[in-house]
């Protein structure tokens, strides 16, 4: 996915946490998140539609997909 939003649009999101987290993680251990996996798909649908306007959402985007990869590699799991 090429970025929409130029360097300008740099935002702050929780991915550079979330991957010192993972790094930490000992074998079997979870990250548990405070949101349902259905809430986090439906704002990646938002974000993606209307990435153009809103400044920062390539970042947002980021993060939603290490928040999805980590859930398939089972290191997080989403609240049910």
């Amino acid at each position: 996915m090429s970025r929409v939003n130029n360097l300008d649009t740099k935002v702050e999101t929780p991915l550079p946490q979330l991957r010192k987290t993972i790094e930490a993680l000992q074998p079997g251990q979870k990250i548990e998140i405070e949101n349902t996996k259905e809430e986090i798909l439906r704002t990646r649908e938002n974000l993606t539609r209307r990435r153009a306007e809103l400044p920062g959402a390539d970042d947002h985007l980021d993060y939603i997909e290490a928040l999805l990869i980590a859930e398939a590699n089972d290191q997080l799991r989403f609240k049910k």
